[in-house]
């Protein structure tokens, strides 16, 4: 049974990757076709070309059609479609249009109460064992912690293949935990959602061909949030709520900074600027591809994070989370070293060569 589910999983999987793939091209047509195009209006924007945006629109489609093959309706909530429609035309009129943050913020919030009305709510957590019920606090918890991603994922996504890439890499994150805590049906959505993901990068990744938009970046938040709330949250931890905060460290704590950035300047805290971890990272003499790689370390370093400190594998193996986290830090240092480090090299070996020439 376990060896035809993970079949299912792959074939799954697979299928979402290849539709992706194949849906990306036509969406790019129609973007430039309706004028959903991002102009390069201000420094902050690291393209200099317009390029086409509702690349989100072939990773929707890609998912939905796998999810509703492999999984049909019978396993899937349809709040779930439903918010995941309203999300998605909201990214494509805000894509097109550039909509209001109000109201922007207004159907977020609809959306999270449709899925909080079909049971999709963080109801309690675990904490050292002891099961804490949040009672009606619940409500307003969940509807934070959608509308929370649903904007992380849309402010980090500031260089070719960042939010995507990075939204590729919690999946696995959000796979792997639920997967040991046998939770089946959040795996399969992570999976999918991974397929999807991986089938669009291609064209996003540096130098991008078609940007994901808020289209893709509000439903990959969605969808981030609705697999969080059925999979993690729930799961056998020391402090399980710690889990997904932990995933999502990166795009969170990113959102979180902004905000309070702009709020104390006396700004709005949707007012853009400049000063997200990915331009400083290209201030700093970062290329795009170096910059992305960086943080994708510290995200997949997040993941592991979060996987070891599970109960379900690791529960009387203590010594082994630390030797994993160690190593899975390690590796992130090095890799972010290098990646740091090769333009100034090359930029050192270059100046060299020219001081020998002169």
């Amino acid at each position: 049974m376990e060896t035809e589910i993970l079949i299912r999983i792959a074939a799954a999987t697979l299928a979402a990757a290849l539709i992706s793939l194949i849906a990306t091209p036509p969406v790019r047509r129609l973007a430039i076709k309706i004028g959903a195009m991002d102009i390069p209006k201000d420094n902050r924007r690291m393209h200099k070309t317009p390029m086409p945006l509702i690349g989100g629109l072939a990773i929707f489609i890609s998912f939905a059609v796998s999810s509703l093959v492999f999984m049909g309706l019978d396993e899937m909530k349809l709040s779930i479609y439903i918010g995941a429609v309203i999300i998605i035309l909201l990214g494509v009129f805000d894509d097109i249009y550039d909509i209001k943050a109000i109201i922007k913020f207004i159907v977020q919030i609809i959306v999270a109460v449709i899925l909080i009305s079909d049971g999709i709510l963080i109801d309690g957590f675990s904490v050292f064992g002891t099961y804490v019920n949040l009672g009606w606090m619940a409500y307003p918890i969940t509807t934070l912690w959608i509308v929370a991603l649903v904007n992380a994922f849309n402010l980090i996504d500031g260089l070719d293949g960042l939010s995507c890439g990075m939204s590729a890499i919690c999946c696995i994150s959000l796979f792997v935990v639920a997967m040991l805590m046998g939770n089946t049906h959040s795996a399969m959505l992570a999976a999918v959602l991974f397929g999807a993901c991986v089938g669009f990068l291609p064209y996003n990744f540096y130098p991008a061909k078609i940007f994901m938009g808020d289209t893709g970046a509000y439903f990959l938040g969605y969808m981030m949030a609705v697999i969080s709330i059925e999979g993690v949250f729930k799961v056998s931890a020391v402090i399980s709520f710690l889990l997904p905060i932990i995933i999502f460290a990166l795009p969170l704590f990113d959102t979180i900074f902004a905000f309070t950035r702009r709020i104390l300047k006396g700004e709005g805290p949707f007012t853009p600027d400049k000063k997200h971890l990915h331009h400083r990272l290209i201030e700093a003499g970062l290329s795009q591809r170096q910059a992305v790689g960086v943080l994708y370390s510290i995200c997949a370093f997040c993941g592991i994070a979060a996987i070891v400190a599970t109960d379900a594998f690791f529960a009387d193996m203590p010594y082994m989370k630390w030797i994993i986290l160690f190593g899975a830090g390690a590796v992130t240092v090095v890799i972010d070293y290098v990646l740091s480090s090769h333009r100034q090299y090359r930029k050192s070996i270059k100046n060299a060569k020219s001081e020998d020439k002169n």
